[in-house]
Formats: structure tokens, sequence, C-alpha cells
């Protein structure tokens, strides 16, 4: 794998405090480490960033990434870390922040700790195939099963009538000539700055899809930690 030394890269990784579904959730440990410190020891492991920042509103938050190696200079304003605020807002903000203090970044790269499942190698992936010819974003996706696909799926109008959610869907739909549909798993998204900032979507303006087969689960309440619990405890039994 060829990485380019001279691209100055970033790690955003958001993680404010307040979580409905799990308190605290970006402090509960899978396989007895920290959702956020696993993000950020991942971010760190790749040797691709030339800054990993935590974005966060608690002092708690930064003191855990501390324990990892990564020191965040500044919390996240509150109106940044309420239950409506939007990531892109945050990053948005971590990105304005740094340049406010004469450093500026080619591409940035999002880990929420939410996706505990990702690894080094997926996490490279996404972050070089948002540079190559063509494309100024990638991010990762699972592919969605046969009998969830779009042409399958309804909407309830107020009285509960059935309706295709796509105009194009029909009733005599043939399983095999569905073409295969990818949901984002939230494992790693990369993005060009310049694409990000103009866009305001990690998304950028192109973005190449990375298909994830492994199992993918993204954490938001106590069923997902068992699950994610056992898939972690998985892979390392497959690796010892």
């Amino acid at each position: 794998m060829i990485i380019s030394r001279s691209k100055q890269r970033i790690a955003i990784i958001p993680a404010r405090s307040g979580s409905k579904g799990v308190s605290d959730k970006n402090l509960q440990k899978i396989g007895g480490i920290s959702l956020l410190g696993r993000a950020v020891a991942c971010a760190l492991e790749c040797e691709l960033f030339a800054k990993v920042f935590v974005s966060t509103d608690s002092e708690r938050y930064i003191r855990e990434a501390e324990k990892f190696g990564v020191k965040t200079p500044w919390l996240r304003p509150d109106e940044l870390a309420s239950d409506t605020a939007l990531v892109a807002d945050a990053i948005r903000h971590t990105i304005v922040s740094f340049a406010e203090r004469g450093e500026n970044f080619d591409s940035l790269c999002l880990l929420e700790p939410s996706s505990p499942l990702r690894d080094v190698d997926i996490v490279r992936q996404t972050v070089l195939a948002a540079e190559q010819k063509g494309f100024d974003a990638a991010f990762t996706v699972s592919k969605v099963p046969v009998s969830y696909h779009p042409l399958k799926q309804f909407e309830l109008d107020s009285e509960g009538a059935a309706g295709f959610v796509l105009a194009n869907a029909s009733p005599n739909v043939n399983r095999q000539s569905l073409k295969p549909s990818y949901i984002r798993n939230g494992l790693a998204y990369a993005v060009a700055v310049d694409a990000f900032l103009s866009q305001n979507s990690i998304h950028g303006t192109r973005a190449k899809a990375i298909v994830v087969d492994e199992p993918v689960v993204s954490i938001d309440n106590i069923a997902d930690f068992e699950l994610a619990e056992k898939l972690v405890a998985g892979k390392h039994g497959k690796q010892s």
C-alpha cells in the first residue's frame, strides 16, 4: 500500500457526553476497552494522521482520550453537543478552529466511537480511496439483505394505508432482478477538507464506497453492546 507522506490528514473522533440510549456510552467498554479508547487507538495505529482530535464537550472524555495518547486542547461548544446538533457542524468547528491556530489539513477522517468493530486496514482503505483520482470522499458500507431492498419497502399514510417508498417499485418484483443495495455502516468516513467545507457533507462531491462483508454493529443500546462484545470476542478467537 502506497501512503503519501505529504498529505496533512486529521482524524476527528466525535464524542459528545449526552446519550439517551446508554448513559456515557462512549466510556462504556467492549473487550475491556472503552468505545472512545478503541477509536483513538485505531486512529493512532493507522499512522496516517498528522493529528488525532477528539471533539467532545466533556472533561471526562478528554481524560479518557489522554489515557490512549491523545490530548484535546479545547471543548466543543454546548450548542454543538445537543441531541439535535449535527456531526457536520462539529467537524466544521474543529477544522476552522485549527485553521485559526495556523494548522490546516488536506483531508479528514471521521471515526465514530459507536462503531467499535473497525480495524486499521479498513480505515486506511477508506482514507486512501478518498484520495484516488476522480473521488474526494469515501465511506464504508454494508450490503442490505435482499428482503429489505428499497423496491420492497412501504410507507404508511395517516390512516395506515401502505404505499411503496419508491415510485418505480412494483408488487411483481422478481428477487433475481434486484440490484444489490448498500447502507452506510459507520466504520469510517474520509473526505478532502475543501470538499467538506464547500458541500458541508462528509460525502464530498463524489464518494467511493468501501464494501465491508463482515458483521458490523452501530451501538445505540445495551443489546448492541452485547452483540458487539460477542463479535469482538469472536474476532480475537480467530486471531489467536
